[in-house]
């Protein structure tokens, strides 16, 4: 990590506290001169700092910028590890994690990146990932059976739309992966893992989230009435790292409950599919039935017209009212 990194670092912990230039120093184990020289960088790349003579320097406002340190003090209560990495542009964050992931990378470990140029939706469908959104995936090893994938997904839904109202954003969930804003489309969500099929356990989860933050000017014409990002619809200028650790705190906490399933009052409760007539299209066929409501593991309980019920439990529900 260069020097102007671990200024920053330290600033940024420091919150609206000052630091002096000898207490850097002596933190950093480097001379006042060159500490400040990387104030002076950091000024220059834009970086909002107060100078003030006997107390030292303040951020005025952190930047929205990835720094380790940071990142692990806002999840530093949690009892997973979470580890972040970061880069400018990838191809998928998903498939970098499943890389990792069979190297024998923990759980806890974080990708996040600026944009991606391969970004992957449900169903092999093409996630439109520019510069300026949250792009993040999730790497965790649970102990749990495969039935419960669809859950953890439930689960991650529910934690970003916690995560999102800590900065006062409500959001609606759209079974069984989606988050909509205003009625229009504001993140996804992928899990993709592997799995023990003797045992059917998993043995990891890659849990993929891309979150609309600011307006595309080259959003294509064909999305421009389905999506929606959390700028245009709120004035807001969400710092990613902030959001990313918020819905990693989250996440944590509903999944040590999964069992209890304590993320389904919140998955319930913001829904925007129950009570609407959907098209449902699985492996086994096509129906229009209405939504009525969840079971235990997320699966989508539909009503047919003779009053019968099913549970949904793979393929698509598309909105049809």
């Amino acid at each position: 990590m260069s020097l102007r990194d671990e200024v920053l670092g330290v600033l940024m912990l420091a919150g609206d506290r000052y630091c002096s230039g000898s207490g850097l120093a002596a933190q950093l184990n480097v001379s006042r001169t060159a500490i400040w020289k990387a104030i002076e960088q950091l000024k220059a790349e834009g970086v909002d700092i107060s100078s003030v003579t006997r107390r030292g320097y303040k951020l005025n406002a952190p930047p929205d910028v990835f720094n380790a340190a940071y990142f692990e003090s806002l999840t530093i209560n949690c009892h997973t590890r979470w580890k972040a990495q970061y880069f400018e542009e990838i191809g998928s964050t998903n498939d970098y994690a499943k890389e990792l992931a069979a190297k024998g990378a923990p759980a806890g470990t974080v990708i996040i990146a600026d944009k991606q140029t391969a970004g992957k939706g449900r169903l092999g469908k093409h996630f439109h990932s520019p510069e300026g959104g949250l792009y993040m995936t999730i790497l965790l090893r649970p102990d749990l059976p495969f039935s419960d994938m669809m859950a953890i997904t439930a689960c991650t839904a529910s934690a970003v739309h916690e995560a999102l109202a800590e900065f006062g954003i409500v959001t609606k969930i759209k079974w069984v992966n989606d988050l909509f804003l205003n009625g229009r489309k504001l993140c996804g969500i992928l899990s993709e893992g592997s799995f023990n099929a003797e045992m059917l356990t998993m043995d990891y989860l890659v849990i993929g989230i891309g979150i609309n933050l600011h307006p595309d000017p080259n959003l294509p014409e064909e999305l421009r009435s389905i999506v929606t990002d959390i700028e245009a619809e709120t004035g807001q200028k969400l710092r990613r790292f902030e959001l990313c650790a918020a819905i990693c705190r989250h996440l944590e906490r509903f999944i040590d409950g999964i069992l209890e399933r304590t993320y389904l009052p919140i998955y319930t409760e913001h829904s925007m599919t129950i009570g609407r007539m959907v098209q449902v299209k699985a492996a086994a066929g096509e129906c229009i039935a209405k939504a009525v409501g969840y079971a235990d593991d997320a699966g989508l309980i539909v009503e047919h017209a003779d009053g019968t019920r099913e549970v949904i439990r793979t393929g698509t529900a598309v909105f049809v009212d």
